[in-house]
């Protein structure tokens, strides 16, 4: 593996070091926002408490595992029926891998999975955060002393192709001398429709830093796919809402959208989570020296990445009811029982009234982010 060196753009994207997350750790503690937070999830904690939890934090590894974990455990317990994990033994606790996910929850994807590998005694890895999201000094600092580094949204796109090129570079830098592993997203912004697909642009930048062919370029890097599966969807209804609003013109998102959207995707009810570990994919590269020009390796890269992630994909009732729903048939009828389509059509009323619209077109978009991973798992 080749060695990056440290540049003068490093500490824009990385995460904060110990020493300054213990100085984030004051604010945090002093934030009176925080301080509600943490009583809502432990209103049994009294001042005193608070204080002494907070103090009691002395590492990175202590605010995770003290904090955010701790919170982790409560919208497990408040809002989630069942959270499990498939694939641990297709990782090694001593390698570092760029793990690259579907991407459903602005925050809970990747949360849920760095408490998994929590439990099951692996390091948690960095995780890339959306410049748009750290605007707020409160989650900035909280972002930053949670092992998360910056990824660029906004700018011009000469900045933003510049931002990318650095990023590259860091996750590169962070894979190799950092030894850590890296959880990004498969694409730039949430799934909204059920369709999971890898993003080109996603793998052109990991291959950006890369000094060697396309495939080792990637090799080196360990990619390893992960599926996340709700049994409800977060933030379904605002997914509709902004994709009626994209259909029928262009979608403009207002102030502090981005967190109501955090806030609503953790306190819902999710039902069961499943988040599957898939394999690693250099065993399925050698593909890759078939293929000529760089667009059609990403584009094949992409497919297997996709691949990966659609095998592992957890279906739930809902999905084939959405299916049957959304094709007027009952293809996958022996996968649910009437009483769970009872029950899915009831929660689809409520989630579309709170949007107060029952349209046609409404139904459809609604139907699409429950029936697409059918689709695509069953390559109908």
């Amino acid at each position: 593996m080749q060695t990056i060196k440290i540049t003068d753009f490093y500490d824009e994207f990385r995460p904060y070091n110990e020493k300054e997350a213990l100085e984030a750790v004051k604010r945090i503690s002093a934030n009176k926002r925080f301080k509600q937070i943490i009583h809502y999830f432990f209103p049994g904690l009294n001042d005193a408490g608070y204080i002494q939890l907070m103090n009691s934090v002395k590492s990175i590894h202590d605010f995770q595992m003290k904090i955010m974990h701790q919170i982790t455990d409560k919208v497990i317990e408040n809002t989630i029926d069942g959270l499990s994990v498939s694939g641990l033994e297709n990782i090694e606790k001593n390698k570092h891998y760029v793990f690259i996910s579907n991407h459903r929850d602005i925050v809970l994807d990747a949360t849920l999975f760095e408490y998994l590998l929590a439990d099951n005694g692996f390091r948690t890895t960095e995780i890339t955060f959306g410049n748009n999201l750290m605007e707020d000094s409160l989650v900035f600092d909280i972002g930053k002393t949670n092992k998360m580094f910056k990824v660029y949204r906004k700018g011009t796109p000469k900045e933003l192709l510049k931002k990318t090129l650095q990023l590259s570079e860091y996750i590169r830098y962070t894979v190799f001398n950092k030894k850590e592993s890296i959880w990004i997203a498969q694409r730039g912004g949430r799934t909204k429709n059920g369709d999971d697909k890898t993003h080109s642009g996603i793998l052109k930048m990991l291959n950006a830093s890369g000094t060697k062919s396309f495939e080792e370029n990637i090799r080196e890097l360990m990619i390893v796919p992960l599926s996340v599966s709700y049994e409800f969807e977060p933030n379904d209804h605002l997914k509709v809402k902004e994709l009626l609003q994209t259909v029928n013109g262009k979608y403009i998102k207002i102030e502090g959208e981005d967190i109501n959207s955090i806030i609503d995707g953790t306190c819902s009810k999710k039902g069961h989570v499943h988040i599957a570990i898939g394999e690693p994919i250099n065993s399925k590269l050698p593909v890759l020296e078939t293929v000529s020009r760089t667009n059609n390796k990403v584009k094949k890269l992409g497919e297997i990445i996709d691949s990966e992630i659609y095998r592992n994909y957890r279906l739930f009732p809902n999905n084939y009811i959405a299916y049957d729903l959304l094709h007027h048939s009952d293809k996958f009828r022996k996968f649910y029982s009437k009483n769970k389509k009872e029950i899915f059509l009831k929660y689809k009323k409520e989630q579309l009234d709170k949007i107060n619209n029952h349209s046609e077109e409404t139904e459809t978009l609604f139907l699409k982010i429950y029936a697409n991973p059918v689709i695509n798992v069953h390559n109908l």
